[in-house]
């Protein structure tokens, strides 16, 4: 029995990583049966998004600032608030490794004062109204609870020394970037009204309540030599990134997620005209975007006729329940097709474009853990070098040959 293997690229694919995956299709597949012949279903050359005016919209950047220069303080101090938005505790933990006593005190600790201020603390009238005013008022406290329950704080607090003016600009840093990101997590991304200018108010008002005479000192504090590479490697990669295409590359990405959704016929017909001259069984193996292609092509009104859809790292199955689903409205009882396909649906817990369907569409789709131990977005481009992917797609391909 001859099969014909179509597979179907995700958003932001281009040459040559398309050829690239699709020889490791050829050659996983290639190696567990014969008779099986395979199909490019490229459709990012000729129907994928590009920067058509050369990227006349984007805003410009300094490509004369040198690699090697020194970071200003204002380079410096936006990278220090990315990472902290990432992880409030950064200064914290510097702090703690970077300390250099090694005596063990029989009686308080410089920190220990601190320390009782800061579990204790608590924002005078004048810095509420500045909490208010930036939204994060109502998780203040619940921050400064998260804060001193981590090791972190606990071990920047126990090697603190004097002058504690960096330690109190660390904790006030910490306590307004976790209250944002509990913030972030209960109202969304976008939602927080907080400019540079409000936060730096509130940080130098938290210093001076925590017992600091001088706010400025720590503004920029001592941290930063230790720091400092990170944020610049930073700035580099974000950089080199740009001088090799990055913005051509962003516009593919996020531009065939749009396309498709104002133009998504067009791409729907390209994978029809590729399936519909075979004769054979016909197997459509779909990563991401693709995926949602051909789920929607399927749920036409005369869909190419095929026998198995696989999709791996897909979003199909979400975007119905979100009513995005081209093909098909959201209903609780809505039910697939009598003609749709056996459906393979591979996902990694990790990989956040993937999701599962079998609770969707019960006895409709199969869904397949597989474990990249990636990290997003690594995770999302790397079920291909997972053995367990293939075999799975085989056994439903065998089941196929057996129906």
């Amino acid at each position: 029995m001859e099969f014909d293997i179509v597979f179907v690229h995700g958003t932001g694919v281009r040459e040559p990583t398309y050829s690239k995956t699709f020889s490791i299709v050829q050659q996983e597949l290639g190696e567990r049966g014969e008779d099986l012949r395979f199909h490019k279903c490229y459709w990012g050359g000729p129907r994928g998004s590009t920067l058509n005016a050369g990227g006349l919209s984007l805003p410009k950047f300094d490509e004369k600032k040198s690699l090697d220069s020194d970071l200003s303080d204002e380079e410096y101090y936006l990278g220090l608030w990315e990472l902290l938005y990432e992880d409030p505790l950064i200064e914290l933990q510097i702090l703690a490794i970077s300390s250099n006593t090694s005596k063990v005190s029989l009686g308080a600790t410089p920190g220990h004062d601190l320390d009782l201020k800061f579990r204790g603390y608590k924002p005078s009238e004048d810095l509420g109204a500045m909490l208010k005013q930036a939204g994060i008022e109502e998780f203040c406290a619940q921050a400064q609870t998260i804060i001193v329950g981590e090791k972190d704080y606990r071990g920047a607090i126990a090697s603190a020394q004097e002058p504690l003016d960096e330690y109190r600009m660390a904790l006030a840093r910490a306590l307004v970037a976790q209250s944002s990101l509990l913030f972030r997590d209960k109202y969304g991304e976008y939602a927080l009204s907080l400019n540079g200018e409000l936060r730096d108010r509130i940080v130098e008002q938290i210093v001076l309540e925590l017992g600091s005479k001088d706010t400025k000192k720590g503004l920029i504090s001592g941290v930063k030599q230790n720091i400092s590479g990170i944020i610049r490697r930073r700035i580099n990669n974000t950089l080199q990134s740009k001088r090799s295409g990055f913005s051509e590359k962003y516009s593919g990405t996020l531009g065939d997620i749009l396309m498709y959704q104002a133009r998504g016929q067009e791409l729907r017909d390209f994978v029809r005209q590729t399936i519909e001259p075979l004769e054979g069984k016909i197997i459509v193996v779909a990563h991401s975007l693709g995926g949602i292609i051909c789920v929607d092509l399927l749920l036409e009104k005369e869909p190419p006729q095929i026998d198995l859809l696989v999709t791996v790292g897909s979003q199909a199955p979400v975007l119905f329940e979100l009513n995005a689903l081209v093909g098909m409205e959201y209903d609780p009882n809505a039910k697939l097709p009598e003609e749709f396909p056996k459906w393979l649906n591979i996902y990694d817990r990790n990989d956040f474009l993937s999701y599962i369907g079998e609770k969707i569409f019960p006895g409709r789709i199969t869904d397949f853990e597989v474990d990249s131990q990636q990290s997003f977005p690594q995770s999302h481009g790397a079920y291909w070098a997972i053995k367990e992917v293939w075999d799975e797609i085989w056994q439903k391909i065998e089941e196929v040959a057996n129906d």
